[in-house]
């Protein structure tokens, strides 16, 4: 057999990283370490997600309206002995923000548009004319939103002859809603 001769990479020693252009072996992590990394980011990530969802849940709402009430015929509220709202009072910008919305809940097609001038005679702001979704609505009702507007709820119902007021989410957009029955026409 023969020999070959000897050179600086015949006795390396394995502990070492580098020489040359032979490396040492590449040592493995244990299992243990690598099973508590998968875990930990694991972890991390679900608890990232959990914080992200509660920020979010609590920004959100998600109540769904009561329809069934609408068209239906409501409790009716006392009134308040309450001094009336006047809309000659305000100021000019106080009073572009007044929003009125007259819903017809009838067959008559010319009751909103004489209930709309009613409430011009009286000094309120042009009102928004629209058919209710439904048309045999027995009892008319004033609905406000926000319940700041309750006072000139109040004295539209006032002005209009409607003893029934109530504050609702139902409906979007105006900030105060007169819903016309049957009983109106009467």
């Amino acid at each position: 057999m023969s020999k070959y001769p000897k050179d600086r990479f015949d006795g390396a020693d394995a502990s070492a990283v580098t020489r040359g252009a032979h490396r040492s072996e590449v040592r493995r992590k244990p299992w243990w370490v690598k099973a508590i990394t998968v875990f930990a980011s694991t972890g991390a990530i679900i608890v990232a997600a959990l914080a992200g969802i509660t920020v979010i849940d609590a920004r959100l709402n998600f109540e769904i309206p009561d329809f069934s009430t609408i068209g239906q015929t409501p409790t009716p509220t006392p009134t308040p002995t309450i001094e009336l709202f006047d809309p000659t009072t305000l100021t000019e910008k106080q009073f572009k923000a007044i929003t009125i919305t007259i819903l017809n809940g009838t067959t008559s097609p010319t009751l909103p548009t004489d209930v709309a001038a009613m409430l011009t005679t009286q000094n309120w702001p042009q009102a928004t004319l629209a058919d209710a979704s439904d048309n045999t609505v027995k009892q008319s009702v004033i609905v406000y939103r926000y319940p700041a507007d309750e006072l000139m709820a109040t004295s539209i119902a006032a002005a209009l002859g409607i003893e029934t007021i109530q504050q609702s989410d139902v409906y979007r957009g105006a900030r105060v809603y007169v819903l016309l029955g049957s009983d109106f026409v009467q």
